[in-house]
């Protein structure tokens, strides 16, 4: 018979440990996750597909042939604007989840025990495996202009796996830290997909992380590299683009951003488990 301890200051290893113990929960989370999203359609998974490349294309129009913005070096346009797609949807995706989990898991968080955290966590193992699907659209467009434009991607891809980590966690740890609030002031809810659309305009998706560097003012362009997302962004991108060169400030402020939310996402989530039940 397996003992679990409920215990309501989450100041021991208790927690962690049912953390472990209900791991295959996270997994059935994320299964029905997909199963629920993907119900009744006709394309199915499709849609992983169709999404970023549809978006690839009107961004790709919008400002590589009508803004007329340059690549990264000889890059087709539209694979550095895919490679921009890949990480930014993974962070805006995964920050959704984490910073709305306690409104869409209501029901079952409020009859069920388990530690709240494995619902957003099999919520973004769903989104990851969107995204891989999305990611082999990008690999079968690197082949593609091989052989049509003489493309050369980078050796360096096999560090793609790794840098695509950075924007899940990193968006993972921020939705922790805004959770609460979002239960406490519904504003937020209202107001965070809004905001992340600003923010895709604001980093460097659409457009070379360089051309808005030279876009922004002298003064402000340390201030814009500090941008999280611009740093993950650029990773991802360093890994495809051979011309590339790493951007270690925006990395550095990724790193940065990561280790102080981690502590403080976490922090704020067990607090916020403990009265959502009184806010929804």
């Amino acid at each position: 018979m397996v003992k679990t301890v409920i215990e309501p200051n989450g100041k021991n290893l208790q927690y962690w440990k049912d953390i472990w113990h209900y791991r295959k929960l996270t997994l059935e989370f994320a299964k029905r996750d997909i199963t629920v999203r993907y119900k009744q359609t006709v394309i199915g998974l499709g849609w992983s597909i169709i999404s970023p490349i549809f978006h690839m294309i009107i961004m790709t129009f919008v400002f590589g042939s009508v803004a007329n913005l340059s690549s990264d070096g000889d890059t087709p346009y539209s694979i550095m604007v895919y490679a921009g797609i890949i990480p930014w949807t993974l962070f805006s995706r995964v920050l959704q989840i984490a910073a709305t989990t306690f409104l869409t898991s209501a029901a079952i968080l409020k009859k069920v025990y388990f530690p709240r955290i494995i619902s957003p966590l099999g919520a973004t193992l769903s989104a990851m495996i969107d995204n891989l699907i999305s990611f082999s659209v990008l690999i079968v467009m690197m082949v593609i202009f091989y052989f049509t434009n003489g493309f050369m991607p980078s050796w360096r891809i096999v560090f793609m796996p790794l840098f695509m980590l950075l924007p899940v966690v990193l968006g993972f740890f921020a939705g922790l830290f805004l959770s609460p609030y979002n239960i406490k002031y519904r504003d937020l809810n209202q107001a965070l997909p809004f905001i992340i659309n600003i923010g895709q305009y604001l980093t460097p998706v659409a457009y070379s992380f360089a051309v808005a560097c030279e876009a922004v003012p002298q003064r402000f362009r340390f201030l814009y590299s500090l941008n999280p997302v611009a740093g993950t962004i650029n990773a991802f991108r360093w890994c495809v683009i051979s011309t590339n060169e790493f951007h270690w400030p925006s990395f550095i402020s990724s790193l940065v951003f990561i280790a102080a939310l981690i502590p403080w996402g976490i922090r704020k989530f067990r607090k916020g488990e403990r009265t959502f039940v009184d806010l929804v």
